[in-house]
Formats: structure tokens, C-alpha cells, sequence
């Protein structure tokens, strides 16, 4: 697997620890998963999914109880795209479904009726968050957003994905001004799931982010878009 996107703070505990620290330096993307195969407690956001089993497999707007529903997909459909965020409902887990697209809309499905596939072409983009204080970063190939509340967005250029030498789960990235100002450091892990700390949804990845100024800032990613 070459180039994932991911989020890494000690929040959770879970998962192998990534050494953040050595490799926590201006510029660099630090992406460190827990495995090449499918998550063990969560849908794996690199692998794409087949619905199993038979009958339609209701979608629902939300993971909660009484939630809507939100569309339907036939056994046997393939190239589902999965967030990566999960949720326990009453009848089990389910697990936010994304559709293709740059404007995909996700939804959520029952994790028992899907099924991982192949492994999905990299780099994937991610939105990552954090709270207290808010922040959001979002990952794509070759660019970076970083956005602040009452702040202007910064927007940053994404290097190539390097693995790190002897451990395939560690990825490296260098994110660098656009030609206005200086990088950023971000460091992510591939966890067995992330709190936002506002609801009880769990996320993928973990993420630490450094800022221009010297803060560090916490908080979770899922994957977005197709």
C-alpha cells in the first residue's frame, strides 16, 4: 500500500504506537497504519466493499435509532467506498458509506452485510478535525487545507508519498506553504478508533498537527470522496 492519508495522536491508545516524535519535523506528513489488511474492529477506508448476503441493503441517514432511510444498494454491489467512521446501533455496527464523487453523500450501513474487496488505489483524500480548539485539515493528492475559525484558510502543497524504510505502514509527505508562508507537520495513524470527543462515532485515524506558530493540535480523520 503506497500513500495513504491517516490521523495519529495517542488519544486512543489502541493500535501500534507510531514514533511520531523521531520523525516530527516541519513540512512532513507522517502516515503510520495498523495493517495492510482490514480493520479488525472497523471498515478499513483502503480497501473497497461488496455488499454481502441477500436481499437490498437498506442505507439510513444517520446512525441513530429511528433514523430515515436514505437509499437501498443490491447484493452484489461492489466499489463501496467507506469513510472508515463507525457507530454501534442497536442491531450491530454500522459504517458510513460514501458514494463516488468529489460531492459524495454518505450513509450508513449495517457492517455485517459488507464485505472488503480489493485494495483501493492511493492517495485518498481525508478530512480531519479536532476540537478545543477547532481546527480542520483537509488531505488530497498534491494539496492541503488547513482552516481555523475567524482565520483565513491556509492552503498547502502536498509532496509525493514516501514508506518509510523497514515498517510499510509509515508514510512520509512534506506539506510546504504555497509560495506565502512556511509548512506544517502533520502526524497520522492508522488507529482502532478516534473520538471526536462530541459524539460517540468513532474515527479510523489519528492526527497531530503542527502549526506555523508552534501550536499542536489533536483530533481524528475519516476518509472523504470516491
Amino acid at each position: 500500500m503506497s500513500g495513504a492519508e491517516a490521523t495519529g495522536i495517542g488519544r486512543t491508545g489502541a493500535g501500534r504506537p507510531c514514533a511520531w516524535r523521531r520523525a516530527f519535523t516541519a513540512g512532513l506528513a507522517v502516515l503510520c497504519l495498523g495493517g495492510l489488511g482490514p480493520a479488525a474492529t472497523g471498515p478499513d477506508p483502503a480497501f473497497r466493499y461488496t455488499v454481502a448476503g441477500t436481499g437490498p441493503l437498506v442505507l439510513l441517514e444517520s446512525p441513530h435509532a429511528g433514523s430515515p432511510a436514505a437509499g437501498t444498494l443490491a447484493p452484489g454491489a461492489r466499489g463501496l467506498v467507506l469513510t472508515g467512521r463507525w457507530a454501534q446501533g442497536e442491531a450491530g455496527d454500522l459504517w458510513e458509506v460514501l458514494s463516488a464523487g468529489p460531492n459524495a453523500r454518505p450513509a450508513w450501513a449495517a457492517a455485517a452485510r459488507l464485505a472488503p474487496g480489493a485494495a483501493d488505489p492511493e492517495p485518498f483524500a481525508l478530512q480531519c478535525a479536532g476540537t478545543e480548539p477547532f481546527w480542520g485539515l483537509r488531505l488530497t493528492a498534491g494539496r492541503a487545507r488547513m482552516s481555523r475559525p475567524g482565520q483565513a484558510d491556509s492552503l498547502l502543497q502536498a509532496g509525493a508519498r514516501r514508506g518509510a524504510s523497514g515498517d510499510p505502514r509509515v508514510f512520509v509527505q512534506s506539506l510546504t506553504g504555497m509560495g506565502r508562508g512556511p509548512g506544517q507537520a502533520v502526524v497520522i495513524r492508522r488507529a482502532a478508533g478516534c473520538s471526536d470527543g462530541m459524539s460517540d462515532l468513532a474515527y479510523p485515524f489519528e492526527a497531530v498537527v503542527t502549526t506555523p506558530s508552534g501550536e499542536v493540535l489533536a483530533g481524528c480523520c475519516r476518509r472523504t470522496g470516491g
